[in-house]
């Protein structure tokens, strides 16, 4: 199975009163092309798709717009999208049921009442557990493991699986997020990863804005990062990533996949000459 991860896209961002509009179209039109190039079975954004809960109508459009346009660049492609804490999880459910004509996945909260829904068979690829941003005492007690656990007794044949989710994890380097600490980035506090469970194969995670793999879990936990920076202080290269898994318990194998700013974010030194 080919996943194409990504997060963070912080869509309606304005930069000191400065409209970024040209520097997010080209941004999607970046992502749409490397749709068109890998094919991937499965478009994961982990969280954080606008900037504000309330996004303006010409920011959802460029939104929809790309949507569409990922959806017709790979038509068989699973798209699956999950809402960060700084989005709207109404806005994500609202049209859940129109968007799966197109194989796209809108999840905005746990849905209690039916927690499976939380999980998505890719057929005859693998498996994606999707978990939007919640606060903490909205989750269930052992939400995640039992999720794995289901997954485990439908994966009769030993297909990979994708555990997405948008937090903040002990471990994570947080540069360029402000008033931010190892317990809280951002406003969500920090869990262990073992606190996740076991049986995925890979851990896409959201929030964190510097791409990332997490403590020692070499290539299984990685934050793909904002593929836009956000501040001046995100002076790191910004990506989306790549994965491929053959089955279930391989070493996925990753690629970053860097997106050029046109309008690249540059500081200059108090004293002397930029380099």
């Amino acid at each position: 199975m080919k996943i194409l991860h990504t997060s963070d896209w912080h869509l309606g961002h304005v930069l000191y009163n400065n409209d970024r509009s040209e520097e997010q179209q080209s941004m999607l039109e970046q992502i749409i092309s490397i749709v068109q190039d890998h094919k991937p079975d499965v478009f994961l954004i982990a969280g954080d798709i606008y900037h504000t809960s309330q996004p303006s109508s010409s920011i959802q459009t460029l939104f929809a717009n790309s949507i569409m346009s990922l959806h017709n660049a790979n038509p068989k492609m699973q798209i699956i999208i999950t809402a960060g804490n700084h989005d709207s999880a109404i806005k994500h459910e609202i049209f859940r049921q129109p968007w799966q004509a197109l194989n796209v996945h809108t999840i905005g909260s746990i849905n209690r009442n039916d927690i499976f829904q939380h999980i998505i068979e890719i057929e005859n690829q693998g498996f994606v557990i999707a978990i939007p941003y919640s606060y903490e005492r909205n989750i269930p007690e052992d939400f995640y493991q039992t999720l794995l656990s289901e997954v485990a007794k439908r994966n009769t044949n030993s297909l990979p699986v994708i555990f997405s989710a948008h937090t903040t994890v002990f471990g994570c380097d947080f540069t360029s997020h402000q008033n931010a600490d190892e317990k809280i980035v951002g406003g969500i506090e920090a869990i262990s990863i073992e606190s996740i469970g076991e049986g995925y194969d890979y851990l896409a995670l959201g929030h964190i804005h510097k791409p990332q793999f997490v403590d020692d879990a070499k290539e299984k936990v990685r934050y793909s990062g904002t593929p836009l920076p956000i501040s001046f202080d995100e002076n790191y290269s910004h990506s989306i990533t790549l994965v491929d898994i053959d089955s279930h318990n391989q070493t996925p194998q990753i690629q970053t996949i860097e997106i050029e700013n046109p309008h690249p974010l540059v500081s200059l030194p108090t004293e002397g000459f930029a380099s």
